[in-house]
């Protein structure tokens, strides 16, 4: 798992902003079995790794 706790902090201020996206929700669905309650929360670990996957970090070299 790539993500971080700001990856998270980054959806959640997207859900605030009431931007979802469509084919990542479609994948917690299926992810979630259909089971209401666990949606969201695998909607925003696939959104937070998704997030993280785009940063770049660097490594310092000593």
């Amino acid at each position: 798992m790539k993500a971080r706790s700001f990856d998270i902090g980054k959806v959640i201020e997207e859900m605030n902003q009431n931007s979802v996206d469509a084919s990542l929700q479609e994948k917690a669905i299926l992810k979630a079995k259909g089971i209401d309650q666990i949606i969201l929360a695998h909607y925003i670990i696939l959104r937070a790794e998704e997030l993280a996957s785009k940063e770049k970090f660097f490594v310092r070299k000593f």
